[in-house]
C-alpha cells in the first residue's frame, strides 16, 4: 500500500475524485481517505499544516497502517527564480534515490519552515542561506519518522508562489493553525480593508489551482511506476 500525504484537501481534491472504492475516516477537516488509484492501493492522509501536526498525525497513520511507501506532496514556495507556478520538484535531500529513479521531475533540495515565508525577501534570504529551491511546512517531519520506520519517502512539491512573489494575504489571516481550518470571514473582511489585494489574491487562487492540477497529473502518470519494497 502507497501513503499519500498532503498538508489540506485543498491540495488533494483532484485526485481524491478518482480515487475508486473510496471509504473516508478521521476528522472532516483533514480526512484519511483509502481506496484504489491508477491500479494501486493507497491511502490518503491530510497532515495538516505545519511540522506539528505532520509529526502528530503521521505517527497516529503508523500505530494503524503499514505503508510500503510513502510520497509526501503538496505545494511549495519557490527559492528558485527559474521555478514557475505548477512545476513539480522532488527533493532530493528527503527522497530514496530508488523513488527518485522512478520519475522524471527536477531535482533540487527542500527546507522545512516552522513558519510560512510569505515575501520574496524572506524567500532570497533562505535561498542564499540554505542553498534550497523549494521551502514547504511538513515534509522534513514526515521524513523523519518514515526514516526511524525504514519506509523509503519520496517528497513532491507543486510550485504555488515563485520566488519573486510577495504572498497577497498573509497566512494568518486566511488559516487557523491551532485547529487547521481556513478563517473565510476573516479573509473576507481583510480584503474588504485592503480591497488593492482582491486582485494579486485572484491571481495566487488560479496560481494554487494550476499547481494542484500539475501535481494531480503527475502523481497519475507516476504511480503506476512507484516500486514497492
Amino acid at each position: 500500500m502507497i501513503a499519500l500525504s498532503f498538508a489540506l484537501p485543498e491540495e488533494s481534491k483532484d485526485l481524491v475524485r478518482g480515487i475508486e472504492g473510496a471509504t473516508r475516516s478521521g476528522p472532516v477537516e483533514l480526512p484519511i481517505i483509502a481506496g484504489t488509484l491508477a491500479g494501486r492501493e493507497v491511502v490518503i492522509l491530510h497532515t495538516g499544516m505545519g511540522m506539528a501536526s505532520a509529526s502528530e498525525r503521521v505517527a497516529a497513520f503508523f500505530a494503524f497502517h503499514s505503508p510500503s511507501v510513502w510520497i509526501a506532496a503538496g505545494f511549495g514556495g519557490a527559492l528558485a527564480g527559474d521555478l514557475r507556478i505548477g512545476d513539480i520538484v522532488a527533493a532530493e535531500n528527503f527522497s530514496d534515490s530508488a523513488l527518485l529513479g522512478a520519475l522524471s521531475a527536477r531535482t533540487g533540495s527542500l527546507i522545512t519552515t516552522k513558519h510560512v515565508i510569505e515575501t520574496a525577501l524572506q524567500k532570497r534570504d533562505l535561498a542564499r542561506h540554505t542553498g534550497a529551491i523549494v521551502v514547504d511546512m511538513e515534509t522534513a517531519a514526515i521524513h523523519r519518522i518514515c526514516q526511524a520506520r525504514a519506509v523509503p519517502l519520496l517528497a513532491l512539491r507543486a510550485i504555488s508562489d515563485t520566488a519573486s512573489q510577495d504572498l497577497p494575504i498573509p497566512a494568518a489571516v486566511w488559516f487557523d493553525t491551532q485547529r487547521q481550518r481556513p478563517r473565510p470571514l476573516p479573509l473576507l473582511l481583510h480584503l474588504a480593508v485592503h480591497p488593492g489585494r482582491i486582485l494579486p489574491f485572484a491571481c495566487f487562487v488560479r496560481g494554487v489551482n494550476l499547481a494542484r492540477a500539475k501535481l494531480t497529473t503527475f502523481l497519475l502518470a507516476a504511480l503506476p511506476a512507484v516500486p514497492e519494497k
